[in-house]
């Protein structure tokens, strides 16, 4: 799971057009994601991102709301079109590029 919290970053990175690597970063971006309404507060931001020690994972709604941000239905949606389990029709960005 880990290195698909590390692709799902990385997503999100792409997304927003820049990395995402100090505590400020965290807080622009949840203000970001929010403009789309979707909440997700900063500190379950850096729970994926890993920039709290010792932090619990995140939870399942925090990664919905993610792979939803960078176009999926839900996070088993992005893992199963990384790990080739379906066509990637799910993906809505796909569907709306007619993929």
């Amino acid at each position: 799971m880990k290195q698909e919290l590390k692709l799902l970053a990385t997503e999100v990175e792409k997304k927003v057009g820049k990395p995402i690597s100090v505590s400020s970063d965290f807080e622009k971006l949840s203000a970001h994601i929010s403009r789309h309404h979707v909440h997700l507060p900063s500190g379950a931001l850096k729970k994926v991102w890993g920039y709290l020690k010792g932090a619990e994972h995140p939870s399942r709604e925090t990664l919905d709301k993610l792979a939803l941000f960078v176009g999926y239905q839900n996070w088993k949606d992005f893992q199963e079109n990384l790990h080739g389990e379906d066509d990637g029709l799910t993906s809505y960005e796909g569907q709306l590029k007619g993929k």
